[in-house]
Order: C-alpha cells, then structure tokens, then sequence
C-alpha cells in the first residue's frame, strides 16, 4: 500500500483510518438515534393532536352549539308576540 513506509508507520496509518472510520460509525449511530427520536416524538404528539380533536368535536363543539342554541331561543322567546300582548 505504502512501499517507502516501514512497517510501524503503515500500522499507525491504518490505526488512523480505522479509528476515523470508527468515529464515523459513532456519528452515523448518534444520528440515527436522534433522527428516530425525532420520528417518535412526531408521532406521539400526531396521536395527541388528534386526542385533543376528537374531543373537541366529540364534547365541546356540541356543548357550544347547545348553548347557543339556547341563548339564542331565549332571545326570541323574550321578543315573543304573546308575551307582548299579555303584558298590556
């Protein structure tokens, strides 16, 4: 590989490469790890997301339509022709 080199240097030369290449293992398996982690907690927060939605859509949007419902039936039960006419 090295013909000029002694012996001693090519083992310290392929330590080098070895050791780089090792490094390089390391970083691709702490990417890898924090990538998945990312994907973890997308999804985790996906099935919170969609948690809250049908909940909103099962208990309080029928909730706030009720109310509304009500009120605005108030209104117009106070405005109502008979009451007018009973009051006088």
């Amino acid at each position: 590989m090295w013909p000029m080199l002694s012996h001693g240097t090519q083992i310290l030369r392929k330590l080098k490469i070895m050791k780089k290449y090792a490094r390089n293992l390391l970083y691709d398996k702490l990417h890898k790890s924090a990538v998945l982690v990312c994907i973890g907690l997308t999804l985790y927060g996906t099935v919170i997301l969609g948690d809250h939605a049908y909940k909103y859509f099962k208990y309080v949007k029928p909730r706030i339509a009720a109310s509304k419902a009500a009120a605005e039936q108030e209104l117009l039960s106070e405005g109502a022709a008979d009451k007018i006419l009973l009051k006088d």
